[in-house]
């Protein structure tokens, strides 16, 4: 079990990267047939749970945020994770996951979320073998250089219109899917197999409103991506890089292009994305 070999590799990251919230040893859509790299980490706007650490800063609050640590007001109603990705907590910063899970689920009843989503995370993949951690080379998780490499490979899938043309392409590039609203998220997390739910306008295991899968545990991804990805543009500014920015869910959603939202009297996010 390499999962203190995990923490205590990514500790020193955690501690030096503002941008971060968390790092967590869980994958939501980690089953089997959607995962295969053992040693790969990614970063993601949504916070797993199951097995994850938060810095002192973080618990405390940063001095150049004074206020903002978690510890202020901890989950007054209990529900911590769900009360973790709101982004009144979260203030844009991401969390660090693996590819393959280092936690497995196992309670059924009479948790916090009542056996909700039981039939899939029992069936997620537990990685058996250890990975030696600290040997690994992590600068690519870096805020700005892990955005920059995630939009190259993104934006250059292959765009396709259906879940079976991108199950018969995936074998030999990777693809990618757009949902224009989480009614139509839902439909292809369905075919897919995976998760379909959302907390704060985040969906689960999504980094900028994209969801990734190795459909087939082969080498190239099926992306879910919001309409603000597009082929051969220029990486957005901010794409990945919003750390401390208040805005809320609806505003959030807006500027990913998913449509169908009301937005609320909260402030907008001011970021020049122009993805029409």
């Amino acid at each position: 079990d390499d999962f203190f070999s995990l923490m205590n590799s990514t500790a020193d990251l955690l501690d030096s990267d503002d941008t971060l919230l968390a790092v967590s040893a869980f994958n939501d859509n980690g089953k089997e047939q959607h995962v295969a790299d053992p040693k790969r980490l990614v970063r993601t706007d949504f916070f797993p749970g199951l097995g994850w650490m938060v810095s002192r800063n973080v618990w405390e609050g940063p001095a150049s945020h004074p206020g903002t640590g978690l510890k202020v007001n901890w989950a007054p109603d209990g529900f911590w994770d769900d009360w973790l990705r709101e982004n009144a907590q979260r203030r844009g910063r991401q969390i660090i996951r693996p590819e393959v899970s280092r936690t497995f689920h196992f309670g059924n009843m009479h948790g916090a979320s009542d056996g909700e989503n039981n039939d899939i995370l029992n069936k997620i993949e537990l990685e058996e073998n250890d990975i030696h951690w600290e040997d690994q080379d992590l600068s690519y998780l870096s805020a700005s250089l892990f955005a920059e490499n995630y939009w190259k490979r993104v934006s250059g899938a292959k765009l396709v219109e259906t879940v079976v043309e991108a199950k018969s392409y995936v074998a030999h590039s990777d693809v990618r899917l757009v949902y224009s609203n989480f009614e139509e998220f839902t439909r292809l997390a369905i075919e897919l197999d995976i998760m379909q739910d959302e907390k704060a306008g985040v969906a689960r295991t999504g980094y900028e409103g994209i969801v990734e899968i190795r459909y087939g545990r082969g080498n190239f991804f099926v992306y879910l991506t919001p309409p603000c990805v597009l082929t051969g543009k220029d990486k957005p500014e901010h794409f990945g890089t919003k750390p401390w920015k208040e805005y809320s869910k609806e505003a959030l959603m807006k500027e990913l292009g998913i449509e169908s939202v009301q937005i609320d009297d909260r402030p907008p996010l001011n970021f020049d994305w122009d993805w029409r």
